[in-house]
């Protein structure tokens, strides 16, 4: 077997064939699309790359065939608020054989010590937190649109490794005609008597305006967590505007308190359901039928991408107000509710997400090896997920 590193064409079709080979007997797997992979490592298309750095590589066995992946990097502006260089590794996929996923592990390794890190989590995505992010050690369920999804073998490949579970984020799930909407009524018309609140839904036309407010909100609610990087205008306007094609403004609230932000509700249509026969592509010939599977009769899943509230706003009604805004659009067009990467350690937000009536439907988890034996491991906040530790 040999290490290879994806630099061309020829090279990139190598890292993409690896998981059609890992699940061609899994009838749950939904490949996802090899441009969403590929942008995030063209520096062009990643602002990760600005103060980062990243490498992908190939495990090819004795016949010269792709076998394994994994891609390594480091993002040097998180690491700014860092006691010790971390490094982080992703978009790993290896047949079910030890000594592949091994060569690829010190491979990945051996590329970050070389830079002086100490510390290494993974698998998670060299960017945002919103995609691409954790193993996934419970709920087998076809995976939702850029989410991780794998073997349960995966598991021991980190653990016999070193690596050990760190942070771990959940998927919640439940029927929207089970959203006990009388009840946030309530308390949504509570709170516009008491403190005037109101609530606007997203307009196309407006997307700076709202864009705007929705980074004057996350920075606020998130500055205190770990691994916080503010969100930038730009950041946020290119985001909406590659969200605008499949938009559903009556799924995007935001509450304003006067002509004050509040807090916000980023709600889209689930689309993963519909690109089951692309195989990873998106083109001319795989495009009709991904048309195709929109318009079937069937479940429509709506996904929350993202949710704040102002810190000076918290417990006074403002995540009920945004939900009645948009419980009746929402529960005639759309089966069920998913509520992706919520952070375990962030309790008040799963607090507030209990009042929907949604249960926990999956779970991933972030691993973490220390390269340094004088640093200690400081799990956050985690607690037994995996039913053997």
């Amino acid at each position: 077997m040999k290490i290879v590193e994806v630099k061309d064409i020829k090279t990139w079709k190598l890292f993409h064939k690896v998981p059609q080979l890992v699940y061609k007997n899994d009838p749950l797997w939904i490949a996802p699309l090899e441009k969403d992979i590929q942008k995030i490592f063209t520096p062009s298309q990643n602002k990760a790359f600005r103060d980062g750095e990243a490498q992908c590589l190939v495990v090819l066995n004795d016949q010269g065939k792709p076998i394994g992946r994994i891609a390594v990097f480091i993002d040097h502006g998180r690491n700014q608020k860092q006691k010790h260089l971390q490094g982080a590794i992703g978009f790993f996929e290896c047949i079910q054989d030890k000594k592949a996923a091994d060569l690829l592990f010190q491979a990945a390794e051996s590329y970050l010590t070389e830079k002086g890190v100490k510390i290494i989590d993974g698998p998670i995505n060299f960017g945002e937190r919103d995609k691409f992010w954790g193993l996934l050690v419970k709920g087998k369920y076809p995976p939702i649109y850029t989410e991780n999804y794998n073997p349960e073998y995966y598991i021991d490949f980190f653990e016999s490794a070193g690596y050990k579970p760190y942070e771990k984020v959940l998927t919640l799930k439940g029927k929207t005609i089970d959203i006990p909407n009388e009840t946030f009524r309530e308390t949504a018309n509570r709170s516009k008597e008491k403190y005037g609140f109101h609530v606007e839904l997203v307009h196309p036309r407006n997307l700076r305006k709202y864009v705007d407010d929705f980074c004057e909100v996350y920075n606020a609610a998130f500055k205190t967590f770990p691994y916080y990087k503010p969100l930038t205008t730009k950041m946020v306007y290119n985001l909406f505007k590659k969200m605008k094609p499949v938009m559903d403004r009556g799924l995007v609230p935001f509450a304003y308190s006067g002509d004050r932000p509040i807090g916000f509700c980023l709600l889209m249509p689930e689309i993963n359901q519909y690109l089951k026969g692309a195989k990873g592509k998106l083109n001319v010939f795989t495009l009709p039928g991904v048309i195709i599977r929109k318009f079937w009769p069937g479940q429509k899943i709506v996904k929350g991408i993202a949710f704040g509230i102002h810190p000076d706003f918290q417990g006074k009604g403002v995540i009920a107000l945004m939900v009645d805004r948009i419980y009746e659009h929402g529960s005639k067009n759309y089966s069920h509710i998913l509520l992706t990467t919520i952070r375990e350690l962030n309790k008040k937000m799963l607090k507030a997400m209990e009042h929907l009536n949604v249960q926990i439907d999956r779970e991933h988890v972030a691993y973490r090896k220390i390269l340094d034996v004088n640093i200690p491991f400081e799990p956050l906040n985690f607690e037994k997920v995996l039913g053997r530790q």
